[in-house]
């Protein structure tokens, strides 16, 4: 039977979990950050902080760790939603971060992108994901977890890292290349969309599975280390943009993009194993997302004059 955080509650009870959780975020924090990196006591008046990196009241990053064992259902989301949304109206925060104890199976995974995507467009805060995986990870990277658990603790934190690793796979396996479930409806709003159908792109599902595949090998990649994964992920998306730069000088057209975007594809697809090689996250559906979570940044486009078609498109 697998396990997850749970060995933490059987021997320590959900509020000793729950504490332990917590001091183990808190110390990794404190290690990767230094003496800036700060806990706040639990109290009504926290601002809806856990930790923080800076001083308040515009501190570099925020994190809140939530202790959810199993998937995040209308009562977990709400209690994110909440947490982010007390944090953002008390301080200005450049970063929030979530440290989860389980990982997130496809249908919570396509609901944090979503959210996350959403929130950062409105806010301009970057939003991330800690999950379980990573967090014993990052113990390891900074040799806190020796120092801080017994043998006993330690082992059981390894076979919830191995259980959670095996998890994690089989979901991030399942996703690629799948016909994900409620894709078509949470992303119809989404800038990329607006950007494909500005351009006279109608059949969209395809390129919205392309999108969410980016987004979670991203996620994935940074979860296990988050500065390589991060450069990794900044030099994929920047050859993929100088890919779409040359399409689009060769293949633009003033009110039809469906050609420059297949030039595109076709192109990725021609570099994927050589000039596009990368760590495994990122298949080759998941370098094709990365072109449309470039357009979701309104940093590419379809058709000539793209950000004016778009702008007219939603005024439409």
């Amino acid at each position: 039977m697998e396990r997850g955080f749970e060995y933490l509650v059987d021997i320590h009870g959900i509020a000793g979990a729950r504490e332990i959780f917590e001091r183990i975020c808190t110390n990794l924090f404190q290690s990767m950050y230094g003496s800036t990196t700060k806990s706040v006591k639990v109290s009504k008046g926290d601002g809806g902080i856990d930790v923080l990196v800076g001083e308040i009241p515009s501190p570099d990053k925020v994190y809140q760790c939530k202790f959810f064992l199993d998937s995040l259902g209308a009562s977990q989301r709400q209690q994110i939603k909440e947490s982010f949304e007390t944090v953002t109206s008390n301080y200005d925060i450049a970063e929030w971060l979530l440290c989860l104890p389980s990982i997130l199976d496809q249908k919570d995974l396509l609901w944090w992108s979503k959210w996350k995507n959403e929130k950062s467009e409105e806010t301009g805060i970057k939003i991330e994901l800690c999950d379980g995986s990573y967090l014993i990870h990052q113990l390891k990277c900074y040799d806190i977890y020796a120092r801080e658990f017994d043998d006993d603790t330690r082992n059981k934190l390894d076979l919830i890292l191995a259980e959670l690793n095996k998890s994690k796979q089989r979901v991030f396996d399942a996703i690629i290349y799948a016909d994900v479930d409620g894709i078509e409806e949470e992303y119809n709003d989404f800038i990329f969309v607006k950007m494909l159908e500005s351009a006279n792109i109608v059949e969209v599902n395809e390129y919205k599975i392309d999108f969410f595949n980016a987004e979670i090998s991203k996620q994935e990649s940074l979860s296990k280390d988050e500065v390589e994964g991060l450069k990794i992920y900044n030099n994929l998306k920047t050859r993929i943009y100088s890919l779409w730069r040359t399409q689009f000088n060769l293949h633009k057209s003033n009110d039809a993009g469906q050609n420059l975007l297949n030039q595109a594809y076709l192109r990725i697809e021609d570099l994927d194993s050589t000039t596009l090689q990368s760590s495994a996250e990122y298949n080759l559906v998941a370098k094709k997302g990365i072109l449309h979570q470039l357009a979701n940044d309104k940093r590419i486009g379809w058709v000539t004059d793209y950000l004016k078609k778009l702008t007219e498109y939603m005024g439409e």
